[in-house]
């Protein structure tokens, strides 16, 4: 589970992993940087140690007995290491300027259990000062020892204490220690990166193919189109023609080898030159199969006449004028190049109420449906007067036309939106992806099909 509430599948992981590889990456590299400057900015601090052994002689006891009373008493001798019966001497001997507080931050002694020995660890801001500092102590804390354990008259027992191994100057730092804060810091930056990754990558999943759809789609894709030539145009790439060719397999595939009557087309995320020509590439493939094929582009106000400039209003006559009864059917049928008529969507748009277009329009469409053996709306929520509430009821099956990039979250919503009006696509159709190719057809591409109602 990633921040968002959205599950991601193990499977998953990998795909974010090679596609947020760059982030990864980068955090990484971050990580051992910021690790770099930390340590090289650091203080620099050394240890040295110097080591004391400890032992009681007594003619009275046995040599067990004189080693069991050394290891009951060596416990309590490195407490002694920070008494100023030891440490005022040192700072005497070292001509030190620190205070007693200060000096007991840098030194300390330890016992290993079951031992007879003294640790006595000292640290400064360079290696002779450390060395010369344990040294100090040991010897002072071995007179201590001595002063404090000169032996028991009833036992006639001492016990001595030896500098056994004096402390050098060690040979590097012992704070920063350089490769575990790189190792750190390398550990920190990946898992940052990794992190990151997985938010961005599951909390702003982009649809760039089939394998990036959510679980909670269950739709299939049935082809992904790279883009060709204009709208209008009867020349398509080489490419572009044999991914139409795909997605009209995968099609009849789906329906038992017959193209719907009436297909409703409708889009998700932001429109690119691929979503713009796809209703007439495609009905111009269709219609190369000897389909008798119209097409309706509800998601323009007022289409684009083949001369027009782009951007520019058409003043062609369209759906919408034989909605208020200004034109017929027949009136406003237009032939393209690429062997589709199309319909535009007229010039009475704003004469229309909501209530009257979902009335109305669905009577319309059953005529074309009469008069065509394939009607190709792509129309939208907002597509007055032709909405995806208009157009449902009476659509055979849909198609929804994914952009390359869309965010899976947009892509969910679409799809809730589209079950609200009871509509189950038939299939995903992805749009504007990076083209493998760049050659032109020579040809039109001909697919033979099957259609209600034809031989």
């Amino acid at each position: 589970m990633v921040p968002g509430g959205e599950d991601v599948e193990l499977n998953e992981y990998g795909r974010i992993f090679r596609r947020r590889w760059v982030l990864i990456l980068v955090s990484t590299l971050v990580g051992l940087l910021l690790a770099g400057i930390a340590s090289g900015l650091a203080d620099r601090t050394y240890e040295a140690k110097a080591d004391l052994f400890i032992r009681a002689d007594s003619e009275a006891s046995s040599s067990f007995e004189n080693s069991q009373f050394v290891l009951q008493r060596v416990k309590s001798y490195p407490d002694l290491v920070n008494s100023p019966q030891v440490l005022t001497p040192v700072l005497q001997e070292l001509d030190s300027s620190m205070t007693l507080a200060e000096i007991r931050e840098k030194v300390s002694a330890s016992n290993p259990p079951e031992t007879v020995y003294v640790n006595v660890t000292a640290s400064a801001g360079t290696a002779e000062e450390a060395a010369a500092l344990a040294n100090s102590v040991a010897s002072n804390l071995r007179d201590v020892i001595r002063q404090l354990e000169g032996g028991d008259t009833a036992r006639n027992a001492a016990v001595e204490a030896f500098v056994t191994t004096p402390a050098v100057a060690p040979t590097s730092a012992s704070t920063p220690n350089t490769v575990l804060n790189l190792a750190m810091g390398l550990l920190v930056g990946l898992t940052v990166g990794l992190i990151a990754a997985v938010v961005l990558g599951a909390g702003h999943r982009r649809i760039r193919s089939s394998g990036d759809l959510p679980r909670s789609v269950d739709v299939e894709v049935l082809g992904a189109v790279a883009g060709g030539a204009s709208r209008s145009s009867g020349v398509l790439a080489q490419e572009t023609a044999l991914q139409y060719r795909e997605l009209m397999t995968a099609l009849l595939i789906k329906r038992g080898g017959q193209l719907p009557k009436l297909l409703m087309v409708t889009s998700v995320g932001q429109r690119n030159d691929a979503q713009e020509a796809f209703g007439y590439q495609f009905a111009g493939f269709v219609g190369d199969s000897g389909a008798r094929t119209c097409v309706i582009d509800a998601t323009q106000q007022q289409m684009l006449s083949d001369g027009a400039v782009p951007g520019q209003a058409g003043t062609e006559l369209g759906f919408s004028d034989v909605l208020v009864g200004e034109a017929t059917l027949n009136d406003v049928l237009a032939a393209t190049e690429c062997g589709a008529y199309r319909i535009p969507i007229g010039t009475s748009t704003d004469r229309i109420s909501r209530s009257r277009a979902a009335r109305q329009g669905a009577s319309i469409l059953k005529e074309l449906d009469d008069a065509f053996d394939v009607t190709l709306v792509k129309t939208a929520y907002d597509s007055h007067p032709l909405t995806t509430w208009t157009v449902a009821p009476v659509a055979e099956a849909a198609l929804v036309l994914v952009s390359w990039g869309t965010s899976a979250a947009d892509l969910e919503d679409s799809m809730r939106e589209l079950q609200a009006v009871g509509v189950e696509p038939l299939g995903l159709v992805l749009l504007g992806g990076p083209r493998r190719s760049g050659g032109r057809a020579s040809g039109r591409a001909h697919l033979k099909v099957r259609t209600a109602g034809r031989g």
